[in-house]
């Protein structure tokens, strides 16, 4: 023989005898005491099964991975599991038949704990832990398989190691066991249901892997079948693991497609729904009715966009989908960061966003500015019809005063007015005063009521005119102002006193 052949044969050897299960297995005798006594409920298995159901279920219900964990660590219900494998595989159908029996019992021990902890339990509400064990998938039989593969190596080792541990937790049945007295207590029968199911694929598997690995370990047969009688049992195993798998892969399908299906719906609103003054506050993505509702805020969406947005939902698969779009209109419009402002509020808590109370805030923001605005406003004119108040004057008031002065002043027109001189381009403000009189002033007597009304008026802004009453009220003349109205004429175009004073009479 060759070197090189040599090298080829001493590598098919080495092959083998790295995964060979029988180098370091433990007498056949040791291997069956060890899974006997795994099987008993008698005594300390039944009180420390009792308590790791009442740790996980506390841990369940508060929603602690590691209290969870503990409990698993400490169950028992393992051992009833390898031992039912461990009759099949050697034909001890007595064992196999008493062992189900057993950990039947640890089952409705299981459920019935629960189920008393979860009765009185004032934490009603399913936690995410709860939740986890209630739609079991394909990849639970796998991990099932795998567990149950690597529990029987464990327990027919020579050197015990830390295998059964990791395997109790890595297959969790105690979880699925506290689930179902939870859903017995709320009388949730999905969760009830669905839990038990859970633990059934688990325990099934499990089983079955122990079968097989103990075949290829050539454990002494108990009794020997006939190959009828082991074509019988086998096809009867092969059919029970068809039919336990069927509804799991069901669930991974549905899980997967609910996925696929959301993750469509969230690339979707995050591409479509981009606009500038309106954002997203709430949405919700409904696989079961097939329905995406939006609420927005902002700007409010045409009717046009809002059918083209339903028009696109096919280029993301989601042929099928109801389009429900909320609209909170914000005339001014509304930015990210004011939105990431409003439900920075609900980041710390379980509670969803309500979209009438951030309306509310920017409504009252805006308010707000509206009503600083208006204060702002209200105390401009306010100050403005001060100066108004303080620059009017009291034309009846001074009317009657010039009356007492003067009988032929039977009235007068003040008020504060800007004079235009075309000639120069010039503007001054000036306070006129128009003499409505029966008889006409003469000059000096127009200098005494100009004198008079400017300190009446306070004012050195003053022009005073005359205007005889009959071009104003006819009927309001008196008898003296015939005679008066001849000399009138004569004395028209006199100025009445002052380079601001003159006369307003066009007869």
């Amino acid at each position: 023989m060759t070197g090189k052949e040599a090298k080829k044969e001493k590598g098919k050897r080495v092959f083998p005898m790295i995964f060979d299960l029988r180098s370091d297995m433990a007498d056949y005798e040791e291997i069956e005491a060890t899974i006997a006594s795994g099987s008993k409920i008698q005594g300390t298995n039944a009180c420390i099964l009792m308590m790791a159901i009442l740790v996980a279920s506390v841990g369940l219900n508060t929603n602690s991975t590691a209290v969870i964990i503990g409990a698993m660590l400490i169950s028992p219900l393992m051992g009833g599991i390898i031992a039912i494998g461990y009759g099949i595989a050697t034909n001890n159908l007595n064992l196999a038949r008493f062992s189900a029996i057993k950990l039947s019992i640890q089952v409705i021990i299981s459920i019935v704990t629960s189920f008393v902890y979860f009765s009185i339990s004032p934490i009603n509400t399913a936690s995410s832990e709860l939740l986890a064990r209630t739609s079991p998938t394909v990849w639970d039989v796998l991990i099932a398989i795998s567990g149950g593969f690597a529990g029987i190596i464990g327990q027919t080792r020579k050197e015990k190691s830390n295998v059964i541990p990791g395997v109790a937790i890595a297959t969790a049945l105690m979880p699925p066991l506290c689930t179902a007295g939870y859903g017995l207590a709320q009388r949730n029968w999905q969760f009830f249901t669905g839990a038990l199911y859970l633990f059934f694929i688990n325990g099934f598997f499990i089983c079955l892997t122990a079968v097989v690995v103990l075949k290829i370990m050539r454990v002494p047969q108990f009794m020997e079948l006939t190959k009828k009688q082991l074509g019988k049992i086998h096809r009867t195993i092969a059919l029970i693991a068809v039919i336990t798998m069927l509804p799991s892969v069901y669930f991974a399908y549905d899980m997967i497609h609910r996925g696929i299906e959301n993750r469509n719906a969230e690339s979707y609103i995050k591409n479509e729904f981009i606009f500038s003054g309106t954002h997203i506050v709430q949405k919700t993505v409904d696989i079961d009715d097939k329905r995406i509702e939006i609420s927005l805020i902002g700007k409010e969406i045409s009717e046009e966009t809002q059918a083209e947005l339903t028009d696109r939902l096919g280029a993301y698969d989601l042929e099928g989908y109801k389009l429900e779009i909320n609209q909170t209109t914000v005339k001014s419009g509304i930015t990210a960061e004011e939105v990431q402002a409003m439900l920075a509020a609900y980041e710390e808590t379980d509670d969803e966003p309500n979209v009438d109370e951030i309306l509310t805030i920017k409504e009252n923001e805006e308010l707000s500015a509206q009503v600083e605005e208006l204060t702002e406003e209200n105390s401009a004119l306010r100050t403005r019809l001060e100066e108004q108040q303080d620059r009017q004057i009291d034309t009846a008031k001074i009317s009657s005063e010039l009356s007492a002065i003067d009988p032929r002043i039977v009235g007068a027109v003040c008020e504060r007015s800007s004079i235009v001189v075309n000639s120069i381009g010039s503007t001054e403000e000036k306070v006129l005063v128009t003499l409505l009189t029966s008889a006409r002033l003469s000059s000096e007597q127009l200098d005494t009521i100009k004198n008079w009304l400017g300190t009446r008026l306070e004012t050195s802004e003053l022009v005073v005119f005359q205007q005889d009453i009959r071009d104003y009220r006819p009927e309001l003349a008196g008898p003296q102002s015939s005679s008066a109205a001849d000399s009138s004429s004569e004395s028209s175009s006199e100025s009445s006193s002052g380079d601001n004073s003159g006369d307003s009479s066009s007869e």
